[in-house]
């Protein structure tokens, strides 16, 4: 019977086993990741001298974003969100030429297989959403050539803070739309002005911001995916620049070049939209895409609802 004497069990032989035990990784990358995960995980718990409670609360905080999250709430995704992952992910997965627009976190809020809307129409199903917003634009190639045929993938908040998703009763399509440009390029469609709001925090990521001293709120934002034939699609927001939380976002997402000016409008200002009655805003928003390289996807428009 072999001796068990001899064998080594510090906390360095215990990293060197655990990275061994991946050596047999048919996938290389998938054994780079697996063993680099671990040597991260054990030097932070080493580097922390992690104690055996604080280890036993973090178990319990991972089961609690599993029983949390459902169809409607993703509160793995607002960890990432919250500790900078995603934007960091973003960066490291983006690299893109200058003047080509940026792109920023996708959230938990967003729901494949928006309605396909007509210029202009407005993707306001529900009454009391927020100030009516007209916001159009182009969406150009770096050179400035009008891109026709794009889909814009857009969907907000409203006024309550909250996004359709989040809320059972409302209506599927509220606040949702999906928008082609014409030849020249062009778009526009009707939306309400957003307003900041807070990322859910009555679960396991809440109780982190409180405990850390850190506040749950995002800025006023509309969220757009821009996809087209052999170009690169970019995952963007519409900041108001005027809006709170600009230099302290819950999620790390603002970048100063996404920055626009929703203008005020008065109810009897000839370029009201039909649509629209009473105070309303104008935003005009460019939106600029890279050119596919090869073996990427190339932002083919599909529809985001169908499965293979």
């Amino acid at each position: 019977m072999a001796s068990t004497g001899t064998r080594k069990t510090t906390p360095a032989d215990i990293t060197a086993a655990a990275v061994a035990s991946f050596e047999g990784c048919a996938d290389p990358r998938l054994r780079e990741l697996m063993q680099s995960l671990v040597r991260h995980l054990h030097g932070f718990a080493t580097e922390v001298g992690l104690t055996e409670e604080e280890w036993r609360e973090m178990i319990v905080t991972l089961t609690a974003t599993g029983h949390i999250t459902d169809a409607r709430r993703q509160e793995f995704i607002l960890w990432s969100d919250s500790l900078g992952l995603s934007m960091l992910v973003d960066a490291l997965a983006h690299a893109l030429p200058p003047g080509a627009t940026e792109s920023t976190v996708l959230g938990p809020f967003y729901v494949p297989g928006a309605p396909q809307r007509s210029y202009g129409e407005s993707m306001v199903v529900e009454p009391g959403a927020g100030i009516p917003a007209w916001v159009y634009g182009r969406v150009l190639d770096v050179s400035g050539a009008p891109i026709a045929g794009a889909e814009l993938d857009v969907w907000q908040n409203g006024a309550d803070m909250l996004y359709a998703v989040q809320r059972p009763e409302a209506e599927e399509d509220h606040l949702r739309g999906r928008y082609l440009t014409r030849e020249d390029g062009s778009y526009a469609f009707v939306a309400v002005r957003p307003v900041p709001y807070p990322i859910p925090d009555d679960g396991p990521v809440g109780r982190m911001l409180s405990a850390t001293g850190r506040h749950p709120w995002r800025p006023a934002h509309i969220h757009m995916i821009v996809r087209a034939s052999g170009y690169k699609t970019v995952t963007t927001h519409v900041f108001d620049a005027v809006s709170e939380y600009l230099d302290s976002d819950a999620v790390f997402a603002v970048k100063p070049s996404l920055f626009r000016t929703f203008v005020e409008r008065s109810p009897d200002d000839p370029e009201r939209p039909p649509s629209v009655d009473g105070e309303w805003v104008s935003l005009e928003n460019d939106i600029v895409l890279a050119r596919a390289e090869d073996g990427e996807d190339g932002g083919a428009v599909v529809d985001p609802g169908r499965t293979a």
